[in-house]
């Protein structure tokens, strides 16, 4: 009998250590492919494929727009520090850092000391100092060059994978396209001759304006205006001549803050006291950011701007 016992011991062992690994090696097997599920894939501006085995906890942010987009996600704890102009004009979501660089050049050695899991940067920048940082194994993720609203969605969905807040990346996007349609749908079946001509005074010396594939042509063409750059196929961000601005003419002037502190800076300027823009006080001043960066925030720049091509839908400015 006590042979028997020992015998049937012996065998429920053998089964245990044969069934033991074989469970192991099942879960393991079940854990490997909940971690090629989990990897985070998100191409950049780049065009270059970004993987994250998790969510970014730590990340250095060189790029003003997409800050102001992590701060939209609610991911600020995980912005360990930002880019130099946004501490060194005091922006309020830079507040407590340092600055790390900026797109003339990165301090590689920083950002190193702070270990971040990825370092969200401006398209183009300092190659050099990217491939440094690549070295030390830190990904890098380009922001897109962005000429229309459709890509600030793209650039928040994106933003939101690599910190793994897509809910809300979702939610953003739903609510901000919401907005925009709800403008754009009041304007989008007007004439041309109900549409304001403007001008976006981005510098006065030289004078400066906003062209076709711009992110602001983009918002002053929502907001039911003509853009008279874009008009004549004008690109980028170009140097504009008095004398064509004279001979266009625009209804509308709009200019940012850091050019001018009020709209008497504009109405001032003797060389555009003949224009239908400056005879009729519709010159507007906005915020630099919501009409410049690219981020959630630009329905702030599109309200603004509606209310001063179409008071009459709109509102007063």
């Amino acid at each position: 009998m006590a042979k028997k016992i020992y015998y049937t011991v012996s065998l429920v062992l053998v089964l245990l250590l044969i069934s033991v690994p074989v469970s192991l090696s099942g879960c393991r097997g079940k854990m490997e492919v909940k971690s090629i599920t989990e990897t985070i894939e998100v191409k950049d501006g780049g065009g270059e494929l970004i993987r994250l085995a998790s969510p970014a906890e730590r990340i250095v942010v060189i790029s003003p727009s997409a800050l102001e987009i992590l701060s939209g996600l609610g991911a600020m704890d995980k912005v360990v520090e930002v880019d130099n102009y946004s501490v060194i004009s005091g922006d309020p979501l830079a507040e407590g850092f340092e600055g790390a660089g900026d797109s003339f050049g990165l301090n590689v050695e920083k950002i190193a000391e702070l270990d971040p899991d990825i370092l969200i940067a401006v398209s183009g920048g300092p190659d050099e100092d990217y491939r440094k940082v690549e070295e030390l194994g830190i990904e890098i993720y380009r922001v897109i060059s962005i000429n229309g609203i459709e890509g600030v969605y793209e650039e928040i969905t994106n933003i939101s994978r690599l910190t793994g807040l897509e809910d809300k990346g979702e939610e953003i996007v739903k609510e901000l396209k919401k907005s925009v349609d709800g403008i754009y749908n009041k304007v989008k079946d007007l004439s041309d001759e109900d549409r304001p001509e403007v001008f976006y005074e981005v510098w006065n010396d030289p004078l400066m304006s906003a062209g076709m594939d711009t992110f602001t042509n983009d918002l002053i063409e929502k907001a039911g205006g003509i853009n008279i750059v874009a008009q004549d196929n004008i690109t980028g961000w170009p140097e504009y001549s008095v004398e064509t601005l004279i001979e266009k003419n625009p209804d509308v002037i709009v200019a940012p803050m850091s050019l001018a502190a009020d709209s008497s800076v504009i109405t001032g300027d003797e060389r555009f006291s003949s224009i239908k823009a400056v005879k009729n006080g519709r010159v507007y001043v906005v915020p630099d950011n919501p009409v410049s960066r690219p981020s959630q925030n630009l329905d702030i720049a599109l309200e603004m701007l509606s209310k001063a091509f179409h008071p009459d839908i709109f509102g007063e400015f």
